[in-house]
């Protein structure tokens, strides 16, 4: 490989995405620079900071009703879907919880 990096450099800033293997087991990638939108750490944090701003923003939009238990629910939603796949597989049959 350290006869050819300089090829291998032209192939990824190409668009080529290559794997690095040391004994057979992949160790790094050599990608575009393009690919790796990660490296600029600023551009990082805003756009997260942007997210958490977008799920604050819609949380004040649909408050949470406290009244609803959502424990209970789930285990009804399971309990009908349990129901259904046993009339499915043996008609006639009721859940018996």
């Amino acid at each position: 490989m350290r006869k050819r990096f300089g090829q291998l450099l032209d192939e990824a800033a190409a668009g080529e995405r290559l794997i690095i293997e040391r004994a057979g087991q992949p160790i790094a990638a050599l990608v575009p620079l393009s690919d790796v939108p990660e490296l600029d750490r600023d551009a990082r944090v805003q756009r997260r900071r942007a997210a958490i701003a977008d799920i604050c923003r819609l949380a004040r939009q649909r408050p949470v009703d406290r009244s609803v238990d959502a424990a209970a629910l789930i285990r009804e939603q399971r309990r009908q879907r349990t129901e259904q796949m046993m009339r499915a597989v043996r008609p006639g049959t009721r859940d018996p919880g």
